[in-house]
């Protein structure tokens, strides 16, 4: 077998895996969406929980990890979803702040590497981030829209 034959061989089953990845939204009603967002909030407020239960250098950047994670998995969850109309641009703001909190989160971790100090000043400081915000103004919008965003409202 000729090394491009099997690079070839090797390309084909990532190319149709890549293929499946340009999917449209799946469309869904104000109910399953009020579902979605319901499961992302308690997701994400169960992640970013434990965020405050440990103050060690290695525990805590490990939350802070899988705080970034969950953050990624809700962004990406939203995007997968087309919601009622009038919901869509605030589901692409929603999804957009917690990619964009994702990264904010960074800096903690090198910041508790110098002072839990020094990360309670990180941390203060992403919550004034624009990602912060956009996230607090979509909730806000999803509130006037009629969602129950109880689960988002302790993000």
């Amino acid at each position: 077998m000729t090394p491009v034959r099997a690079f070839s061989l090797c390309l084909a089953p990532l190319l149709v895996v890549l293929a499946g990845c340009g999917n449209s939204p799946k469309t869904v009603t104000k109910a399953e969406y009020q579902t979605e967002i319901q499961k992302v909030g308690a997701d994400l407020t169960a992640a970013g929980s434990k965020l405050g239960k440990s103050i060690d250098i290695a525990t805590f950047n490990e939350s802070v990890d899988n705080f970034q994670t969950h953050l990624r998995d809700a962004s990406n969850t939203l995007n997968g979803l087309k919601p009622p109309a009038n919901t869509q641009d605030v589901n692409k703001l929603l999804a957009g702040s917690f990619h964009d909190l994702a990264d904010e989160l960074e800096p903690v971790k090198d910041a508790r590497r110098e002072s839990i100090v020094k990360a309670r000043d990180a941390l203060l400081k992403v919550d004034k981030s624009q990602a912060a915000e956009d996230g607090r103004t979509a909730v806000q919008e999803l509130q006037k829209l009629g969602y129950d965003t109880s689960q988002l409202g302790a993000l």
